[in-house]
């Protein structure tokens, strides 16, 4: 299965290339290049463009290609027609309208694509801590199983990462919500239990990690503690699914991480 790398132009598809290359070699995939146009005459500075690149990325090129049309139908249906298991886009700040164009691309291709997006943003030299935010259900074992697995092929430090929106009971009148993770370990609760889980997983695989809960609303506080941890990569799912409200809610968390957060995003659909 190869990595399917969506070009736009230089210098801004510098992070997508050096995000694309850094997953792809700690997953050991070959890489393909995909440059969308939506004229014709653009054909010949497209090929360059992609020469340009491959000229950069340091991982094997399985193929390059020039498409005319829709720049994330056209990424859709590529992913699709192959075999991959990644596509890497890159993430545009808003300036103009020709960015607003690229995020709603980007945006696209991350709520409809089949298979795991790597939403580029930055440029590390390579992956040393990265967030894994689990909602804690059976559902977000992919979530976790992929992000360790990656943490470990890059010899990255992780953080996992799970909020919770109120304390339970047993828990009211407590100021910190990291004072209550000891005694939640303890419990034989579903949340408990997938802790436990992911914590032996994670000492499985020798991955340096720590155990995070945090109090608040999803979205601000994983924008936080991606503020503050300076992670290179953040690992979500592209949704919650053990109850309609909550699936609802993730369904609006996702993309506004993508538009929001300081670094790369990994939204996790299948096994990498």
């Amino acid at each position: 299965m190869n990595v399917l790398i969506c070009i736009s132009s230089l210098p801004h598809a510098h992070s997508t290339v050096t995000m694309g290359g850094l997953v792809a070699r700690a997953l050991g995939r070959p890489v393909s290049l995909l440059k969308v146009i939506t004229d014709a005459e653009e054909a010949e500075t497209a090929a360059i463009t992609l020469e340009e690149v491959q000229a950069l990325i340091e991982e094997p090129v399985a193929e390059t290609a020039v498409t005319l049309g829709t720049p994330a139908k056209e990424i859709l249906r590529k992913a699709e027609s192959g075999n991959y298991d990644l596509i890497v886009v890159g993430a545009h700040a808003i300036h103009n309208l020709w960015d607003q164009f690229l995020q709603s691309v980007t945006r696209k291709v991350a709520n409809q694509a089949t298979v795991s997006v790597l939403v580029a943003r930055g440029e590390p030299t390579q992956l040393r801590r990265l967030l894994i935010c689990t909602s804690g259900y059976i559902n977000s074992e992919i979530v976790v199983r992929n992000g360790v697995a990656l943490a470990q092929a890059a010899h990255a430090e992780v953080t996992l990462l799970h909020i919770t929106e109120s304390l339970p009971g047993m828990y009211a009148g407590l100021d910190e919500m990291e004072e209550t993770l000891p005694e939640l370990l303890q419990t034989d609760t579903p949340l408990a239990q997938h802790l436990r889980w992911a914590s032996e997983l994670l000492v499985q695989a020798e991955v340096r990690a720590e155990l995070k809960l945090r109090r608040g609303i999803a979205l601000d506080e994983i924008l936080t503690e991606a503020q503050e941890g300076g992670y290179d990569l953040i690992v979500v799912g592209a949704r919650a699914e053990y109850d309609v409200l909550s699936s609802l809610l993730m369904g609006q968390v996702t993309p506004k991480i993508i538009d929001n957060t300081p670094c790369s995003i990994l939204i996790v659909r299948g096994d990498l």
